[in-house]
């Protein structure tokens, strides 16, 4: 390894913290995939008003096309996203309870009390808890993670 601690930790933060906001931005392409949903099945057709002509167009094909569009974002978001993802939640599984530590705080940006009672331990185990996580995320994380977050940051 030979990085610092201190640089580990950097490390460690940058990429975890990456995969949460793939994670918000998967969160977020769902949403809108949700609400077009959502609209969709609120149109449909209005029998208050009479058949009548005029430039009026129909929607729903529009929605549709909307609904698609954001269905494949969110599939090719997904498909840039899963490999990372997959393999954090690995590396940070609830098995490894100083790795979860991290995750839980990081990830999915809960509190350290929150964290403390989620693994079981007082708040201050926790945060000691994680400090053990950062090395062995740091050894398993992508080595892209370990070099470009601090580019200056040579090995001793």
């Amino acid at each position: 390894m030979g990085h610092d601690f201190e640089v580990m930790r950097i490390c460690v933060r940058e990429y975890l913290r990456a995969v949460s906001r793939m994670r918000m931005r998967l969160s977020m392409i769902e949403g809108e995939v949700a609400a077009i949903q959502a609209r969709l099945s609120l149109m449909g057709v209005d029998y208050s008003r009479g058949g009548g002509c005029g430039p009026n167009r129909d929607k729903m094909p529009d929605g549709v096309a909307m609904l698609e569009e954001a269905r494949d974002m969110w599939a090719g978001e997904y498909a840039r996203c899963r490999e990372d993802m997959e393999r954090a939640r690995l590396i940070c599984s609830p098995d490894r309870p100083e790795c979860h530590a991290l995750w839980l705080h990081e990830v999915e940006r809960r509190t350290w009390a929150a964290v403390a009672r989620e693994v079981g331990y007082s708040e201050q185990h926790a945060r000691r808890l994680a400090d053990q996580g950062v090395a062995v995320v740091y050894a398993e994380m992508p080595e892209r993670w370990r070099r470009d977050p601090i580019p200056n940051a040579a090995p001793r």
